[in-house]
């Protein structure tokens, strides 16, 4: 998920306190909402580690099953948090390469402005 910095970050930058797109930012004809290299780069990641979040817990649907954490409901909540935490550290282990390609168009998209 995006991290509490990057989400202020671009919510800051929104034309009415909050956007309603946080990436809105991002696209923004105004030139004064340009993004560092850095803040670029950590929301990259952040997107990856929630896109690796996400395709995880499409692999492992039901398998493993409610009893491993309580009822179906319970079950639910911790799935969808075990499977963002393994996104995070696949991706701060390196993740799959989809980080990158993120930054480069999301920089390309800043430079056209």
């Amino acid at each position: 998920m995006i991290s509490a910095s990057n989400t202020a970050v671009l919510m800051a930058q929104g034309t009415s306190g909050f956007a309603a797109d946080p990436l809105s930012a991002l696209t923004s004809k105004d030139k004064a909402s340009k993004l560092s290299a850095s803040q670029i780069d950590g929301v990259a990641k952040d997107f990856e580690s929630m896109f690796i979040g996400i395709m995880l817990e499409q692999m492992f649907g039901d398998s493993l099953g409610s009893e491993m954490f309580g009822d179906k409901q319970t079950a639910d909540v911790y799935k969808g948090l075990m499977m963002e935490s393994y996104g995070k550290e696949i991706t701060n282990a390196g993740g799959i390469g989809v980080a990158p390609y993120v930054k480069a168009e999301l920089l390309k998209l800043q430079e056209q402005e």
